[in-house]
């Protein structure tokens, strides 16, 4: 069989399974779908949706026209600047696949989105990563990123001049480390890009947890380069329907229609992920959850001191600052609204996944990331009433 040969050739890395196992006791920590599933209403609209319309083929607009309503006050988004899809995965196959792959490299970050680049990789493309360092908490660089990607020596791990610099992928928050990148520096690399003729993919996966004013969303219309994709799996909880989007330049989302089924998100899809966009009020509740939560954690990990202030207006006043680590556990660069962080540990032949999991709570192999060791693991908090068992493992952890 004519199988492609980087099919043949790679092992694929991948977090996701197809069956979660929770032994008794413990709690899950690792899928990436929010704890507190979906807003209620997501429920009504199920219940009172026709299964009549599940016999003919879906055409709703319902979804398109909710996404037009949810970027309103940042942008104004048309239908055919938005392809609807099946979850923000598909979404990146779809993009990987309207591009010429023959010689091709996507400049990425690591750690970053495991199944972005293992896709790319397997239809024939390099991966070029900007590798985030411990030594700077794992803290993105925009400047340094950008000097680094368009100076083909650089890249090491790529063969240039042979190679051409196809498209940039940024996934913005991050997965693993849950931190944002300002709208600013991301307006920097994507002009940047489009002097090189170079597309920019921003994977907004968990954008619902950083405020729309730092989407990239309000910048397509500016820079024809630029395609992100954003879904209602994370967020909105609605992981197993499976429903995403792209917003990008006409022109771009009708190549992208070229390669894909005309029906893609059932009908019942369609109408309920619509249901969830106009309940932003669900995600403010548990972006203030996820930010005490992680205040937590980081009181645990670098407890704050009070110290004097000496000189200046407030002189004799006591401020509280934060302090050096109380162990040797570290949480990476993170925005506290965000349901994801990224905890290493100093002693490089840890498992840190084994070890949480002896403590009755599930996260993710830091292995299962470029550029990272088992030695760090992605953690996505839990609901509060289950978050006592993931602090406590946090405590004992750090004094290993």
């Amino acid at each position: 069989m004519k199988i492609r040969k980087q099919v043949l050739e790679h092992d694929k890395i991948s977090y996701a399974v197809d069956h979660i196992e929770l032994p008794e006791g413990c709690i899950d920590c690792c899928e990436g779908c929010n704890p507190y599933g979906f807003p209620p209403e997501c429920a009504d609209t199920l219940k009172e949706f026709d299964p009549e319309r599940m016999a003919p083929y879906p055409h709703s607009h319902a979804l398109h026209d909710a996404i037009t309503e949810f970027w309103r006050e940042q942008i104004d988004v048309e239908y055919d600047n938005i392809l609807i899809t099946d979850g923000s995965i598909n979404a990146l196959y779809i993009i990987n696949n309207i591009f010429d792959t023959h010689n091709a490299v996507v400049v990425g970050i690591s750690p970053q989105f495991t199944d972005y680049y293992m896709h790319a990789e397997m239809i024939g493309i390099d991966y070029a990563p900007y590798q985030l360092s411990a030594d700077n908490n794992y803290k993105f660089d925009a400047y340094e990123f950008i000097s680094m990607h368009f100076v083909a020596e650089k890249f090491a791990e790529v063969s240039v001049p042979a190679k051409t610099y196809n498209f940039i992928y940024i996934d913005n928050p991050n997965n693993p480390t849950g931190q944002t990148i300002d709208i600013e520096e991301i307006e920097k690399i994507v002009r940047k890009a489009q002097k090189k003729d170079v597309t920019v993919i921003i994977d907004e996966a968990y954008g619902d947890f950083m405020p729309k004013e730092n989407s990239a969303v309000q910048l397509f219309s500016k820079y024809p380069n630029l395609v992100v994709v954003r879904t209602l799996s994370k967020g909105y909880g609605l992981a197993g329907l499976r429903v995403g989007y792209i917003i990008a330049h006409k022109d771009m989302i009708g190549y992208m229609k070229k390669m894909v089924n005309p029906y893609l998100v059932s009908e019942i899809g369609r109408e309920v992920a619509a249901e969830a966009l106009r309940h932003e009020e669900f995600i403010e509740d548990c972006k203030a959850d996820f930010k005490e939560m992680k205040a937590e954690i980081r009181e645990v990990l670098n407890p704050c001191i009070e110290k004097l202030i000496k000189n200046g207006p407030n002189a004799g006043k006591i401020k509280k600052v934060r302090g050096p680590a109380s162990g040797r556990l570290h949480m990476a660069e993170t925005m506290d609204e965000n349901s994801l962080l990224l905890l290493y540990h100093d002693d490089k032949n840890i498992n840190l996944r084994d070890e949480f999991y002896k403590r009755g709570v599930l996260v993710i192999d830091g292995y299962d990331f470029k550029g990272l060791t088992s030695s760090s693991a992605r953690v996505r908090l839990p609901k509060k009433e289950d978050f006592p068992k993931l602090l406590d493992a946090i405590r004992e952890i750090n004094s290993l």
